[in-house]
């Protein structure tokens, strides 16, 4: 048994030496450095991309960024470290990039608050997933419920509201957290304040709803509040899911 699992040990080991990339510097983003849990396989070496946005980028078109990868690696050999004159990777190698559009890697390591920040920013994209399902389905139960008058229906409503208001009010604190630590080109940038921006209406109009909740019990305004809160989410939760789908697929992905 014993014989087993040292060879289960040895084999695991000897692929995780094979899978660590061969470059230390991203071939589509030069001036970037490799992320060894992004990679990608190109003729049997394993290759470290910076970001997933880079990496579809290579996966789409390999051949266009043989150079730069060439390049990096003809670096690392002669060059391991870098000059002291402030020089990039990009410019050590004659290789120019344009500004990348991604978001930058993480806060400052030195800074507390900014690696817990960074850290939180991060749940953004895990927790946006709660409202835009729970807000869709309140809606849709509100309207069965409110046509076929089944009070079973409102109730399941309700409870879908008041979850899915919490956690948008949460999902936007959480992104303004994540676009602190960005750098986006102009036309993203632009992008990313209608996202950060809706996200928040959301959040307020979610806070004003589950007011309505709580007051429609007594009050029939409350209903009506409610139900106007309701029905301009599912409006704006697929529209500003859109925007955030445009800052990691591009502007144009879906038309």
């Amino acid at each position: 048994m014993r014989v087993f699992i040292l060879i289960f040990f040895l084999l695991t080991g000897v692929h995780a030496a094979a899978a660590e990339p061969v470059n230390s510097w991203c071939p589509v983003t030069p001036e970037e450095p490799a992320d060894p849990a992004i990679t990608a396989t190109y003729k049997g070496q394993t290759i470290g991309l910076c970001c997933k946005r880079c990496l579809r980028k290579f996966t789409a078109d390999p051949t266009a960024y043989v150079a730069n990868l060439e390049t990096s690696l003809s670096v690392e050999e002669t060059s391991p470290e870098l000059p002291d004159d402030g020089l990039t990777q990009s410019e050590v190698s004659g290789v120019v990039e344009p500004a990348h559009d991604h978001a930058n890697h993480g806060h400052d390591d030195g800074a507390w608050f900014g690696r817990v920040s960074g850290f939180l920013g991060k749940l953004h994209v895990l927790a946006v997933h709660l409202p835009i399902a729970l807000l869709l389905f309140a809606a849709l139960f509100e309207l069965v419920g409110w046509i076929g008058s089944k009070p079973v229906w409102l109730q399941a409503a309700r409870i879908n509201f008041i979850f899915g208001a919490l956690s948008a009010i949460a999902a936007a604190g959480l992104g303004w957290l994540a676009a602190a630590g960005t750098s986006y080109p102009a036309d993203l940038s632009e992008i990313l304040t209608f996202h950060r921006w809706l996200g928040v209406s959301v959040a307020v109009l979610s806070l004003i709803g589950i007011v309505g909740v709580a007051v429609g019990r007594a009050k029939q305004w409350g209903n009506f509040m409610y139900r106007l809160v309701l029905f301009s989410t599912v409006i704006l939760v697929p529209v500003t899911a859109h925007y955030g789908g445009s800052l990691i697929y591009g502007p144009n992905y879906l038309f």
